[in-house]
């Protein structure tokens, strides 16, 4: 991969995209990871990276798997104490 390539990487979990990039100046493998899992931010679990060199003509697929927890969008403290035998609700955005 050189810099002057042509990139495009797509990361698909469970059929849908989650990330989707085309770039050039895109010097290594790892550099395009550090982007597509930008670009993904809450991805949990595994993932089919799809990365393909416009330029010199090769794709390849590649299982990628995270850990990443994104911290939860919704921080609002609830003002009154759990009670022991009851259920709350705590909304995250999705």
């Amino acid at each position: 991969m050189s810099t002057s390539d042509q990139i495009v990487a797509q990361l698909e979990k469970g059929g849908c995209v989650i990330a989707h990039v085309e770039a050039t100046n895109i010097g290594s493998l790892g550099e395009l990871l550090v982007m597509v899992k930008a670009l993904a931010g809450k991805f949990l679990g595994l993932g089919r990276l799809t990365v393909r060199n416009k330029t010199q003509g090769w794709s390849q697929v590649i299982p990628l798997a995270s850990r990443r927890c994104a911290a939860p969008a919704y921080s609002h403290r609830i003002g009154r104490a759990v009670s022991p035998g009851h259920q709350y609700v705590i909304p995250f955005a999705g």
